[in-house]
């Protein structure tokens, strides 16, 4: 007979003293031991409880496992929590499994940290001091978080001062990983509730500020060197903050004054040869020279523009100016780029590729019209276009 003896209820086992009666079949004269054994609810592997003089304690122990389990099991059968799903897409994203919402690719560099942040610091943890838009999504029911909950959200983030720009860019996180898991052959949750969401009226101001050649020459000469460098190149070139920061002598052309974008937040952005003008080149010249003739390395070489400390410089120097002079951003620079080349007579699509837009609608965005040079009326620009067509037939 071993020790531990099984009861009338199932799990409970009961141990008598050795000199009992019930070890022999006879009527109990101790004061037995109980203990339970049950499966685990979660991972559903045995597990024992700890012994008790107490038979009741057993058995509250036994039927706690019991509704465990059914919670257990209808907490799966509703579906997977929002940080569940957040998780399994980002590994995927990472990995290189799971492209675009619009199934164009992997995320650029920059747009991921974005993502990131969001998940990171405002829509999976629960609200804490760190984390003070936390509203502790990652922890419910994907499927039982509805458009008022996400509203909710949207709502608190714009009381506490948030951009509009700013929630959209987390709900874009949001709308992404519900995108995913939603897709037919998942179906992991039915729908996306944070489609139905309104987000706050937009507060920022249009960046409309561009600077004609006379102004960003200005602009130019009153900064040092090596900070001078990065806004000629958003000036005459173009690139984004991030491709500006990545640029690499190796993908400037001086001779043929083209300089190629590898790596763009974009596809369409991707691998792009945009012409710069010739007021940058002297400058490059000099910063090649500055740094010793590389044969590779960054083109900015230890200045960097992803952080705010070439913009506080800038806004000073452009201060101490006399008279002072409007601030630009580098952003407002690639604004200025395109008109340049509108300016200029590119088309709408050949600018659309220089800026790495994928729509057009992107891209008219970008351009303001500047005056052309020595031109008196806009009838002459026409005058002028269709004399030097007629000069020279078929041209």
């Amino acid at each position: 007979m071993t020790e531990w003896q099984t009861s009338n209820r199932k799990g409970l086992y009961i141990r008598h003293a050795k000199r009992c009666g019930a070890r022999h079949a006879r009527r109990c004269s101790c004061e037995p031991s109980y203990r339970g054994k049950r499966r685990n609810p979660v991972t559903g592997q045995p597990e024992y409880s700890p012994t008790s003089k107490q038979r009741s304690e057993i058995l509250t122990w036994l039927e706690g496992g019991h509704k465990a389990t059914e919670a257990v099991r209808e907490r799966r059968a509703a579906g997977p929590t929002f940080g569940e799903l957040a998780r399994r897409w980002r590994a995927g994203v990472e990995n290189g499994s799971i492209a675009k919402r619009r199934g164009r690719g992997r995320y650029s560099p920059t747009t991921w940290r974005r993502y990131g942040h969001s998940l990171d610091y405002t829509l999976l943890p629960a609200r804490s001091e760190r984390f003070p838009l936390g509203e502790g999504f990652g922890d419910r029911v994907a499927s039982h978080i509805e458009a008022a909950d996400w509203q909710a959200f949207i709502d608190r983030c714009a009381r506490r001062g948030l951009k509009r720009s700013t929630i959209n860019n987390h709900m874009a996180a949001v709308n992404a990983i519900y995108s995913w898991a939603a897709y037919p052959t998942r179906r992991l949750v039915a729908r996306n509730p944070a489609r139905e969401v309104e987000l706050p009226p937009g507060d920022e101001v249009k960046r409309l500020r561009i600077a004609d050649p006379a102004e960003a020459a200005h602009l130019l000469a009153a900064l040092d060197p090596e900070d001078a460098l990065p806004y000629a190149i958003a000036f005459y070139g173009g690139p984004r903050r991030s491709e500006l920061e990545r640029l690499e002598w190796a993908d400037v052309d001086l001779e043929a004054q083209l300089i190629h974008v590898r790596t763009s937040k974009s596809e369409a952005g991707t691998n792009r040869r945009a012409p710069f003008a010739a007021p940058l080149l002297p400058l490059l010249r000099a910063a090649f020279l500055r740094q010793g003739r590389p044969t590779g390395g960054r083109v900015l070489g230890a200045t960097r523009v992803m952080n705010s400390r070439l913009p506080e410089r800038a806004d000073r120097a452009w201060d101490a100016h006399d008279p002072p002079l409007r601030r630009v951003t580098l952003h407002e620079c690639r604004h200025t780029y395109a008109s340049y080349l509108m300016a200029a007579g590119y088309t709408l699509r050949e600018i659309m590729e220089y800026l790495g837009h994928s729509s057009l609608s992107a891209t008219e965005r970008y351009v303001k019209l500047l005056p052309q040079p020595a031109e008196g009326s806009p009838a002459e620009r026409l005058n002028a276009y269709v004399a030097r067509a007629a000069e020279h037939p078929g041209w």
